[in-house]
């Protein structure tokens, strides 16, 4: 999983359960830990086989000439947590690739230094209160449906 992480203070402290399916049976769940004191940004990639993929890359000014190399990224889907003091934004995400591959191949005599690029496309933005249980499914566009739940710590 691929995690940036920032820390600030947060107000309270919950779980965020998370399911998503896609539209092609592939059912993904995972159950994060929202901290009181712990980061205010977190993303990840949504399963583990799969979810990264090789692409080719050249560069054409190396010391011998054109390089190719394979640059591995991530796709498909995953999500995305902003921590702000009092509600958390969860963002559906769907990581995808702009493969060179073909170009690549096809540079016979002339070369450009070329390599795949990473897109981050969001789905769906939900808000959530921190102090207050949430629980939604939703039916995205794009096929994927989404069961999540949000609980706070009692106490708080």
């Amino acid at each position: 999983m691929l995690f940036a992480l920032f820390t600030s203070q947060a107000h309270t402290s919950g779980t965020l359960q998370l399911k998503l399916l896609t539209d092609h049976g592939d059912t993904f769940e995972i159950e994060q830990q929202v901290e009181r004191d712990g980061p205010d940004f977190a993303s990840a990639i949504l399963g583990e086989e799969g979810a990264v993929r090789e692409y080719q890359a050249i560069k054409c000014d190396g010391p011998w000439g054109a390089v190719k190399y394979r640059m591995a990224l991530p796709n498909g889907p995953g999500y995305q947590l902003e921590l702000a003091r009092d509600t958390i934004l969860l963002r559906i995400v769907e990581h995808a690739v702009v493969s060179e591959d073909r170009n690549i191949e096809a540079m016979k005599i002339h070369c450009r230094d070329t390599q795949p690029r990473p897109v981050v496309k969001s789905l769906v933005e939900i808000q959530l209160d921190r102090s207050s249980p949430a629980e939604q499914e939703l039916i995205l566009p794009n096929g994927y449906r989404i069961q999540y739940s949000y609980l706070p710590e009692q106490g708080e």
